[in-house]
């Protein structure tokens, strides 16, 4: 099966390089290696160059990479004239879906399968961050969707909150740790994204919150202006982006994470400190209710602050319901394996492929 898969997104984009991007290279790594081919086209940042994951597995970047802005618009642009171009060389077409570069692929429907994955849904958020900008992306993520036959969504809650029936197939995992033991330090890693994360809510909870330290790993576009929030909070470290061991090492060394998310799909970033057995404290927004609910981790009140802190001072005091969720953390993680979601996502693609 020849695949081409659209994403703006990619692990090394410096200004957004989530789990969507996680997400694509660990399926694809595994699909090529049983003969799949795959043509992933991404959005072109500084640097970015077009190149091989192995001999059945491609990126190809598109766009200006002059800056953000430039860079998620223009690549819509270009990666519309691609799929026109293209999509006759592939036998399965996939959008990941973003309200700011739409490739229309549902047009090919006719031609070639298509199946559009969604990652999150933001709804009125988009209007709180953007405000009246926002308004033609806010009408793009409500009728877009509705386009599409066949559809992937991440987890159920995105079900309900799309009003959809796309076929659910999670995030994964790639390690997974026997048995939960204490940290130290209070952390958070994710992407630089101050309203989507919520990281500003974090700040606020965690100013003059003595004896305990806050590190914060990560990258993205907000970077130097969060590097501005913490600026003099002795006790909020950020140490940058981290990856493959290092990104391991720093969940396991962690007493608990945080992640205040306004919106979210799954929460890739939930499920890899779960493996490692450690707890959460997440907002209570419906795509994160799956962390209370499996008990490896509780909920503040979203957009409350003094709320997260009183979340945050619970954890910090009580260390055997740390450890005690983070044993939950690990069961629930078993089902998540990167293999088994890669199984699940052939299977789906074949299915729609013969259709």
């Amino acid at each position: 099966m020849r695949i081409l898969h659209f994403i703006y997104d990619h692990i090394n984009n410096p200004w957004v390089g989530g789990g969507g991007a996680v997400r694509v290279y660990e399926i694809y790594r595994r699909l090529s290696q049983k003969g799949h081919f795959i043509t992933v086209v991404s959005g072109k940042y500084p640097g970015a160059q077009d190149y091989k994951v192995n001999e059945n597995f491609e990126y190809r970047f598109l766009g200006n990479p002059k800056n953000y802005v430039f860079s998620t618009f223009s690549y819509a642009f270009e990666a519309i004239r691609f799929l026109r171009e293209n999509a006759k060389d592939y036998d399965v077409i996939v959008e990941d879906f973003a309200p700011w570069n739409p490739v229309f692929s549902y047009l090919l429907e006719n031609q070639r399968p298509v199946v559009l994955q969604l990652q999150n849904y933001m709804g009125k958020e988009i209007l709180r961050k953007y405000n009246l900008m926002g308004i033609p992306f806010y009408l793009m993520e409500k009728l877009y969707p509705r386009k599409f036959r066949n559809l992937i969504v991440i987890s159920e809650a995105l079900n309900q909150r799309w009003n959809i029936e796309g076929k659910v197939i999670p995030q994964g995992i790639e390690k997974l740790e026997e048995d939960a033991k204490l940290g130290s330090y209070v952390a958070f890693l994710g992407r630089i994204d101050i309203h989507q994360k919520g990281i500003d809510l974090l700040v606020k909870a965690f100013k003059d919150l003595k004896g305990s330290e806050l590190l914060i790993a990560g990258d993205g576009k907000d970077r130097e202006r969060f590097l501005k929030m913490v600026r003099g909070f002795e006790h909020v470290r950020y140490i940058g982006k981290v990856t493959g061991e290092r990104k391991y090492e720093f969940i396991k060394k962690a007493r608990f994470f945080v992640m205040p998310s306004r919106f979210e799909g799954q929460g890739i970033v939930a499920l890899e400190v779960a493996s490692m057995g450690k707890p959460l404290i997440v907002s209570d927004i419906p795509e994160l209710k799956y962390v209370v609910d499996n008990g490896f981790g509780i909920s503040f009140k979203k957009e409350d602050p003094q709320d997260l802190r009183e979340k945050i001072q619970m954890l910090l005091r009580d260390d055997q319901l740390v450890l005690k969720m983070g044993k939950r953390g690990i069961e629930f993680a078993k089902n998540f394996t990167w293999d088994r979601i890669a199984q699940e996502y052939e299977k789906y693609l074949i299915q729609v492929e013969k259709c």
